[in-house]
């Protein structure tokens, strides 16, 4: 292939610590926490952001994954929790049906039993997110937001 033009790559000089070596990266590792490109005043930045900080796991799966996973993981573990929680008699008229949306949705065999359960519901809301926080689930706070016998 004569004649064939090649482009030539674009260099990037770098704002950081220390003395630059020259180069496309001016001496200096990007992948450094502290360092980002440089740019031109008025300019928005286009490139690394600092600062990074450590994440759990539980939470770099729920970024990869979004709430769903989450509900879902804290749905079953109210079930494991709901018979110690509420006593064996309203367990045994109860079941932890659903969450999404920030509710808990939890079916009632009778209307009665519904209509006074959910006189209680932002008491047992209450007692079930302390339950979680002792057993050390973080953020159920922000994901279960109402409490609702159906």
């Amino acid at each position: 292939m004569t004649g064939a033009r090649k482009t030539p790559i674009p260099t990037f000089p770098l704002q950081g610590e220390g003395a630059g070596g020259g180069g496309p990266l001016n001496g200096k590792n990007p992948a450094l926490p502290g360092w980002r490109p440089a740019q031109a005043p008025g300019q928005p930045s286009s490139g690394w952001t600092r600062p990074w900080r450590a994440r759990s796991l539980e939470q770099v799966l729920d970024g990869l994954t979004g709430a769903g996973l989450r509900e879902d993981r804290l749905l079953v573990r109210i079930d494991e929790l709901w018979s110690d929680l509420v006593g064996a008699q309203i367990s045994g008229l109860t079941r932890v049906e659903e969450l999404a949306g920030g509710e808990l949705r939890v079916r009632v065999s009778h209307p009665v039993w519904r209509t006074e359960l959910g006189g209680l519901a932002e008491e047992i809301r209450e007692r079930l997110l302390e339950r979680l926080a002792r057993d050390g689930v973080s953020g159920a706070e922000t994901v279960l937001r109402r409490l609702r016998f159906v």
